[in-house]
């Protein structure tokens, strides 16, 4: 008896595994060992190893499991045996992905010899519950379509493993359109869960062959659809996302219509329904555009920018006149929650240009459904002021020629009037182009400046202004009054006694002093980088802040009139 044997006879199969690593699973000489040993038990589980095993936890658990994992499928006891352990090794992972592992492991047993899985199959059709649990790892293993599709066409848990294997196996295309036909036909029948599982089954499949007929699928969406179950909706979400490439318009859009019905709770449905939408924005931006407004508005913001990052952060990082598109889109439509959460996505922080490039062609025909975007634009993205201002260059560029004169006063009264920083300098840019509205951007742009220049004479009263004296005495007492109230707090405070007081000093370098290796005192230096946010604020919150809002509000809830 060698060094292991003694040791699983005294310590049993799990004791022993806790005395190695997880880098010993790659000593393949060590693992036969252990798995030799543990092969020649008359028990190969005994009750010691069942209650050791429910015992340990965490980081020591997966350490073990990974261990078993490489020695399973070297066992050689009987199937009971084997499905024993994984078992109990399954059920211990719990809810982490690693806890699957012993299922692989238990695969490459069960095809290590095809006399394993018939066993398997064999105890499962006879009404074994163990063998029943592992089924689908056998027939997966002995890769025979016809032992697959008899299971698939039992009962209950047979009928899920046969299921699952055949969606697992590697089929012939007739293999697989036989396959297909057969689950969609029992999908008709079935509860609203085992149908999701059905259909989701017949996907996997169906991937695997692009020249598959995929005419029943349709029909089984739009089936299912009626059910209004969550786990059909989470159902289309990821068929959206894993099979997007497959699936014909019909299949995309009856799923982009059952995604509507998702409960804002299903946190999970709603991360597949954000990978949907990213996936189908990079094949068709209009339509992953309009799904996504119609989720918005039907769940009234209450899913948006921070439910939906993986969509907006595709639409930014996509081709600007794409978002462009999709903002006019938005707009012009008008609904409230959709146009407030564009708002939140577009951000002028940092930014000398606009967020989007508007293009005349993405102008609407009319010239009230112009003047009607543009309203909306300022209304909503009055704090992006350059991004407001694009749909009116471009209706100003090529729209129609009675919205021009209309939306050129707006680029005045209201972007102008409030801002003279960036939008200015951008606007300046445009109009040295030649192209048609110059000369009116040129206007608004000569109108601010003469107002503004206006104001800033009309408020100079020097009799007014207070002198240097008072103003440096004014600043003194203040200063002296808020050192005076912040040491009051200091003193009153309950953390006074028990914490240091550091100062914070602005700069542009930080220095401090370090011994070097002479044990001399040495100052040391270091530059710190600038770090500034640059965000101008609108005028109009100074001068005429009910005004101002009050303008904006009617942009915002004025309704398309339609012709």
């Amino acid at each position: 008896m060698n060094e292991i044997e003694r040791k699983i006879a005294a310590q049993g199969f799990i004791g022993t595994l806790q005395e190695f690593d997880r880098t010993d699973r790659k000593d393949e000489k060590l693992i036969r060992e252990i798995a030799e040993a543990a092969s020649q038990r008359s028990a190969f589980l005994s009750q010691q190893d069942v209650d050791l095993l429910s015992e340990i936890s965490g980081s020591d658990f997966f350490r073990i499991q990974t261990i078993a994992c490489e020695i399973i499928p070297l066992l050689d006891v009987a199937p009971s045996e084997v499905m024993n352990l994984v078992h109990l090794l399954v059920e211990k992972g719990g809810e982490d992905l690693a806890a699957n592992q012993p299922n692989a492991a238990f695969r490459k047993w069960c095809a290590s010899d095809s006399k394993r899985a018939d066993e398997i199959v064999s105890s499962a059709r006879a009404g074994d519950p163990l063998s029943l649990r592992h089924l689908v790892f056998a027939l997966e293993s002995k890769g025979d379509f016809q032992e697959a599709l008899r299971s698939a066409k039992a009962s209950d848990e047979e009928r899920i493993a046969g299921v699952l294997a055949l969606s697992r196996m590697k089929l012939t295309l007739v293999e697989a359109a036989q396959a297909v036909e057969y689950i969609l036909g029992i999908a008709e029948t079935s509860e609203a869960k085992e149908t999701a599982g059905l259909i989701k089954a017949a996907l996997d499949m169906a991937g695997k062959h692009e020249d598959l007929d995929r005419a029943q699928f349709a029909e089984a969406f739009n089936r299912t659809r009626a059910t209004d179950c969550p786990i059909t909706v989470h159902l289309m979400a990821s068929a959206v996302h894993m099979h997007l490439g497959q699936m014909c318009p019909e299949e995309v859009e009856i799923c982009l219509k059952g995604i509507l019905e998702v409960n804002p709770e299903n946190r999970g449905t709603i991360r597949e329904i954000d990978s949907a939408l990213r996936r189908l924005w990079k094949i068709n931006p209009q339509q992953a555009g309009q799904a996504a407004a119609k989720l918005i508005s039907r769940t009234e913001g209450t899913i948006g920018t921070d439910e939906l990052q993986g969509f907006f952060s595709v639409t930014e990082s996509d081709d600007r006149k794409n978002l462009g598109t999709l903002a006019t889109s938005w707009l012009l439509e008008g609904n409230y929650y959709v146009c407030s959460t564009l708002t939140s996505h577009l951000s002028e922080i940092n930014r000398t240009s606009p967020c989007v490039d508007i293009r005349p062609a993405d102008l609407p025909v009319d010239a009230i459904d112009q003047v009607f975007l543009c309203r909306k634009a300022i209304g909503f993205l009055f704090l992006s002021p350059m991004t407001a201002a694009s749909w009116i260059i471009a209706v100003l560029r090529g729209g129609h020629a009675e919205a021009a004169s209309e939306v050129a006063d707006l680029l005045f009264d209201p972007l102008l009037l409030n801002y003279g920083g960036a939008l200015k300098d951008w606007l300046g840019d445009v109009s040295k182009a030649d192209a048609p509205g110059t000369e009116a951007i040129k206007n608004a742009i000569q109108q601010a400046n003469q107002l503004w220049d206006g104001f800033e004479a009309a408020r100079e009263v020097v009799e007014l202004e207070p002198p240097a004296s008072q103003r440096a005495l004014v600043r003194f007492q203040e200063a002296e009054e808020a050192a005076r109230i912040q040491e009051m707090a200091r003193e009153k405070s309950i953390f006074a006694q028990v914490v240091t007081t550091q100062s914070l000093l602005y700069g542009d370098q930080s220095s401090f002093s370090m011994k070097d290796g002479d044990g001399n005192r040495r100052s040391q230096t270091v530059h710190m980088a600038e770090m500034s946010v640059s965000s101008e604020l609108p005028k109009g919150v100074i001068f005429d802040p009910v005004g101002t809002e009050w303008l904006l509000e009617q942009f915002r809830h004025e309704q398309r009139v339609i012709a």
